[in-house]
């Protein structure tokens, strides 16, 4: 691939990034039988994030979030034009199943410019380095809903909604002083992303990288380095659980294996899913295998 291919791909990449497709949230959680409240959870900037909630007979709360372009739903990756990562859906229903019927009350919640929320910013991602105040806003909504007031809260995040925790824990470690616990589905280090996409496409991935860095600023007014979510895993104070697809297209096992062993708590785990080179089938992991998850969560909230 020469430079002006090289361009025009990295061009197509950024826009993917910075302005992901809009996908529709196709299910709810009363197909499977679970009653339900469309909720609404404001930013600190005044962004309106629209929710469920999903309520149990406990004290127990889990707050879950999503990657990009997912939503609160999952992704729509069986249907035209989103069959890009592996042709098929990824559905969060069964996982809130599992929680509920383990006992537990749910939140989940589409970030900004996602599901179906109205469009801000121009509709610009910060895969994180925004949405922090989302992750934000969901816990301090516990605070204030009456039923969920009191109630012991752990976390799920994924991918941008675990690095926007991770900005979270950096920026306000005080909003986390009474989380249990989090399970992190693939953070991503973003320049790690871009590499990869371009080794995938035998583009020197240095070279992909300088390239990248002055077109994603321009889109974005972001920096590759902006995502170097490397430097946050020190501000994480709570017990963490990572989970990876191994031999994932598009970061790398290292990358987490690192946040890992630099992961300064007592209490943590790491788990690789084989057999696949699929990232969007760690997304979907926990609906097809629900009891890591749910023995995790039991374990600090006994």
């Amino acid at each position: 691939m020469n430079k002006t291919e090289a361009t025009e791909f990295l061009t197509t990449l950024s826009y993917g990034l910075t302005t992901p497709p809009r996908t529709p949230v196709l299910r709810t959680p009363d197909e499977i039988g679970l009653a339900y409240e469309d909720i609404t959870i404001t930013t600190e900037d005044s962004v309106q994030l629209k929710g469920w909630f999903i309520p149990a007979d406990s004290d127990k709360l889990i707050i879950c979030n999503h990657f990009s372009p997912g939503n609160k739903y999952g992704f729509a990756g069986h249907k035209e034009p989103f069959t890009y990562a592996g042709g098929f859906e990824v559905n969060f229903l069964p996982k809130y199943k599992a929680l509920h019927d383990a006992g537990y009350n749910i939140i989940a919640y589409d970030m900004r410019n996602h599901g179906e929320n109205d469009t801000v910013s121009n509709g610009l991602s910060g895969v994180g380095y925004w949405e922090w105040q989302d992750v934000i806003a969901s816990i301090q909504y516990t605070k204030e809903r009456r039923e969920t007031a009191k109630m012991r809260i752990s976390l799920q995040s994924m991918c941008m909604g675990a690095n926007a925790t991770l900005f979270a824990m950096y920026k306000h470690p005080e909003e986390f002083e009474h989380i249990v616990s989090w399970i992190a589905i693939q953070p991503l280090k973003g320049r790690t992303t871009i590499e990869r996409a371009c080794e995938n496409l035998s583009i020197d991935p240095e070279e992909g990288v300088k390239i990248f860095e002055p077109i994603y600023n321009e889109m974005s007014g972001l920096h590759v380095e902006d995502h170097d979510i490397m430097k946050y895993i020190q501000y994480v104070r709570i017990p963490t659980f990572y989970l990876q697809v191994r031999n994932d297209m598009n970061s790398r096992a290292a990358d987490v294996q690192w946040m890992y062993d630099n992961t300064k708590v007592e209490d943590k785990k790491i788990y690789f899913i084989e057999d696949t080179p699929w990232r969007f089938r760690g997304y979907q992991y926990f609906s097809d295998h629900p009891q890591q998850m749910i023995d995790w969560y039991n374990y600090f909230m006994k």
